[in-house]
């Protein structure tokens, strides 16, 4: 095991109290355990709402170390709603995620009704084109949350097309969110495109759960360059945050990626993110 493995490493997907949903960790907790870990930078992520006013007190109170702020549109901030993305943005968002418990793909998939869309019949609807408008003139990172693996291939090249330079593909290899290789490929091709395989996606529990083999393959496929290993931690059963991204670098060293790889998922890939280079 090698002591420095998260020296320097980012999280792009972590959560944390206070929010709707119990967490292991609060915030302060989880920068702390982060830092002492060796670790650089997280994502604050809330299904519920921003989180960009979090990460601007704990920037305050931690100045060695840097939290992001974000916001999530779900239905608890009126889903696609521009002026929502408007205040976060002002507020500090580093990145919008498109719907996730409110995605209507999530719902189809876990047993809901209802839930949102970015397509008006065949188009892309024009809010989603106003918030997309929003995030290139914002040079934010669009992620696109629990879209079903078309709507993020449209979205995602309606970004392109609007001028959005970051782009965050949320757990590609996660059931409800599977997006097949050849269109991984396909979009990685740009070189504006991540996909952040996180590790609570092989967790059981989730009939939408995959094998650690699945993300590896999914890896070797389309290249680490275009990867970012996050854990997508912060549930009180499982291990916090920094421990999951340790877990999960050493099980990418023991399937053969070397060092160097794991360490471009880990810390190289998710600064070149987030413009931290």
């Amino acid at each position: 095991m090698n002591a420095d493995l998260l020296q320097g490493a980012i999280d792009t997907h972590v959560h944390s109290s206070p929010d709707v949903i119990p967490r292991k960790l609060d915030d302060i907790e989880l920068v702390e355990q982060a830092r002492a870990a060796g670790m650089r930078a997280v994502v604050l992520k809330c299904h519920h709402g921003c989180t960009c006013g979090r990460a601007f007190l704990l920037n305050r109170m931690f100045p060695d170390f840097r939290v992001f702020g974000s916001i999530v549109l779900n239905d608890t901030v009126g889903g696609f709603n521009c002026r929502a993305v408007e205040s976060a943005l002002r507020m500090g968002a580093t990145q919008i995620w498109m719907p996730t418990k409110s995605a209507a793909n999530h719902q189809e998939h876990l047993g809901g009704r209802g839930g949102f869309t970015i397509f008006n019949g065949a188009k892309l609807r024009d809010d989603v084109r106003t918030i997309l408008r929003q995030v290139a003139e914002a040079d934010a990172i669009l992620a696109t949350g629990h879209l079903s693996p078309e709507e993020s291939r449209v979205l995602i090249e309606e970004a392109r097309a609007a001028g959005v330079k970051r782009i965050s593909v949320t757990h590609p290899e996660w059931g409800v969110t599977a997006m097949p290789v050849e269109v991984q490929r396909s979009l990685a091709v740009s070189g504006a495109v991540f996909f952040e395989r996180c590790l609570v996606s092989i967790h059981p529990g989730s009939k939408a759960s995959v094998s650690f083999d699945t993300i590896v393959e999914q890896i070797r496929a389309v290249g680490v360059d275009s990867t970012i290993a996050a854990t997508d931690y912060g549930m009180p059963h499982f291990a916090t945050p920094a421990e999951g991204l340790r877990d999960y670098a050493n099980r990418l060293l023991g399937s053969g990626f070397s060092l160097a790889e794991v360490r471009r998922m880990v810390r190289d890939n998710p600064a070149r993110l987030l413009r931290l280079n």
